[in-house]
């Protein structure tokens, strides 16, 4: 599961898709204009054949960090269980 850029005109949203089917998309929008337009980091996560639907957040600069910062604790996590990627089944 490698991430690449998506085929949209600004090139600032990353994509992938999972082993289970469901795609998932990074980048960011903005809300509102004037001079303080809301910024938020959008996270799509895109239907699995089997389920048939999706969904979305939009994630202030610091929930996005918080959520990153959660998901590398996870996957760290997995890796040091047996059977994590690169080790084998007790």
């Amino acid at each position: 599961m490698h991430p690449r850029t998506s085929g949209t005109d600004d090139g600032d949203h990353l994509s992938f898709r999972t082993t289970c089917g469901r795609d998932i998309r990074v980048g960011h929008l903005t809300l509102g204009g004037g001079h303080r337009p809301a910024r938020r980091v959008s996270l799509g996560i895109g239907a699995s054949s089997a389920l048939g639907t999706g969904t979305w957040a939009g994630l202030t600069p610091d929930e996005a960090r918080c959520l990153a910062a959660a998901l590398l604790a996870q996957a760290a996590a997995c890796d040091q269980r047996p059977g994590g990627p690169g080790r084998p089944a007790s």
